[in-house]
């Protein structure tokens, strides 16, 4: 969800490098408790606010909020020459947030001369996307039925995170890491006085001395893949388990043991939104931008997807070190 040191430390030390406030701070929570050998780096970030106008030399850059699984994410309206483009980075409209994303980009942006849109969903089945709201309901339905319920997410998430902890009935608990609280510290100092959806204020951190609570009460408690958690769930053979994350990550590895053994001893239940916008919103932002040169699609397995959408602009496809004339 957010830069690794392998990203970053792919760009010149005399670069800068600028991200949300708030992104920076929960990258730094990540890069200390990993141990990232470029922390310092990650300190010397410049950090800027949604529509604070970042100027270099000839080119500008407006930052704009938008929705998506990662907290703090945005679009870039970059301006130049005379040239307007916008990049939508990974973004989505069925998050909590996401009835914002248009009127931003009609207000902010209008049309441009070059799109650059995330197409994630190209490769992906995206036409029955939940709402997080939806998801929350669910939610809400599983943790009143089921005392005891794990749920393993990305820890920013935080979206979905708020759609668990709003959804946990009155009288159980909302358990995490020391880890995860920090992050969600992070996020309520800043935004627990915008909407009570980001205040995270009643979250506690697992401790023993919980144990006897937790068993007579019930909870929800927000899991990762490792063995300080396994030893936490084997306690609770009887418990529900919910793999709130793209079923592609089953197949992967995370440190010694893969997810799949993770949840094999558990009631398993896939309960998930994904992060990235469908193909019908991205056809909605070509036409709403209207680029006048075009459409390049970028974070896709699939980027060939985009001939389906029966766009009114020319959609370009470019090869690694293809350059691209704006003219």
């Amino acid at each position: 969800m957010y830069a690794s040191s392998i990203t970053y430390n792919c760009v010149l030390p005399d670069v800068p490098v600028y991200m949300g406030e708030i992104a920076k701070e929960i990258l730094l929570a990540f890069a200390e408790r990993t141990n990232d050998k470029g922390i310092e780096r990650i300190r010397g970030f410049n950090t800027f606010q949604a529509l604070d106008r970042i100027v270099i030399e000839d080119i500008s850059v407006t930052p704009l909020l938008v929705d998506h699984s990662a907290f703090d994410a945005y679009m870039f309206l970059i301006e130049g020459d005379g040239k307007r483009i916008l990049h939508t980075g990974d973004f989505r409209v069925h998050g909590f947030r996401g009835k914002a994303v248009f009127p931003t980009i009609r207000k902010y942006v209008g049309t441009v001369d070059l799109l650059i849109t995330e197409g994630t969903a190209l490769s992906r089945d995206s036409d029955t996307l939940l709402e997080e709201a939806e998801l929350q309901t669910l939610a809400n339905h599983v943790l009143s039925e089921n005392k005891y319920v794990f749920v393993l997410c990305a820890s920013t998430n935080i979206d979905r995170i708020a759609a668990f902890y709003h959804a946990t009935p009155r009288g159980k608990y909302f358990i995490c890491d020391e880890y995860q609280k920090r992050i969600l510290d992070i996020v309520t100092k800043h935004a627990k006085d915008k909407t009570p959806l980001y205040n995270f204020q009643k979250v506690l951190t697992y401790g023993s001395n919980l144990d006897e609570r937790l068993r007579e009460r019930g909870f929800c408690m927000l899991v990762r893949c490792s063995e300080y958690f396994d030893r936490i769930m084997r306690q609770y053979p009887d418990a529900t388990f919910l793999f709130s994350m793209w079923e592609g990550y089953r197949k992967g590895k995370n440190r010694s043991k893969s997810i799949s053994d993770f949840t094999a001893n558990f009631d398993f239940q896939p309960f998930h939104t994904s992060g990235h916008a469908s193909t019908a919103v991205i056809q909605a932002v070509c036409e709403t931008v209207k680029p006048r040169i075009g459409v390049i699609p970028i974070h896709s397995d699939a980027p060939k997807g985009m001939d389906a959408l029966g766009l009114d602009c020319q959609i370009i496809y470019l090869a690694d070190g293809q350059e691209l004339s704006l003219s």
